[in-house]
């Protein structure tokens, strides 16, 4: 699942100009849509949980839900909200639940590389059930202005395949090892708020 896929390229666009300067702009006029960044939301009747690292919040007009999955997108409080609050690093992250399937396996590096392609990966990483890998192109369609290099990431959690991604600024700490630590985090949250 990608976040072209539910639509949400306009909303990331639109977040891409509050990540980069981290300042606090959604779509025009959408002032109600500032007050409305959530700190969680439970797909699946709870089995996942979505919360993000401190001073992370999650976009609530992001959130998709279809017979495919569960999706949500996630940025600091701040630029959500407008209003000041934890001092993060810029970054948007991706959050992508699919249905729970008794014979799905976890997600391992040689999958997620040929996913995106063995020659674009920079970096993978398989430590403590959940997979890491670098990607070197492609964040900047995500991200208008932000840097090619980004992080996706896949787990399992109750039975779910969860796919996690970190986009940020054009030669910003995200692209680097910043956003492993970033995905890391969140993946603890996930699993922290999830827990059964």
């Amino acid at each position: 699942m990608t976040p072209a896929r539910y639509g949400i390229t306009a909303r990331v666009s639109c977040l891409a100009a509050a990540c980069l300067p981290l300042a606090a702009c959604l779509e025009a006029g959408d002032d109600a849509s500032r007050q409305e960044a959530l700190r969680s939301v439970a797909f699946y009747e709870g089995a996942v949980t979505v919360a993000g690292p401190r001073g992370y919040c999650i976009d609530r007009a992001s959130i998709k839900s279809d017979s495919g999955g569960r999706f949500a997108l996630l940025a600091s409080c701040e630029s959500l909200t407008g209003q000041p609050g934890v001092a993060v690093e810029p970054a948007v992250m991706t959050v992508a639940v699919l249905p729970r399937a008794d014979a799905t396996a976890p997600p391992d590096a040689a999958a997620m590389a040929e996913a995106v392609g063995h020659d674009t990966v920079r970096h993978a990483e398989e430590r403590d059930g959940i997979t890491l890998v670098q990607v070197a192109n492609g964040g900047e369609t995500i991200l208008p202005g932000g840097d090619p290099t980004h992080w996706r990431a896949g787990m399992m959690i109750n039975g779910h395949v969860v796919g996690l991604a970190a986009y940020g600024p054009k030669d910003g700490d995200i692209a680097g090892s910043q956003g492993s630590a970033l995905l890391r985090d969140l993946a603890d949250a996930l699993r922290t708020a999830s827990a059964l």
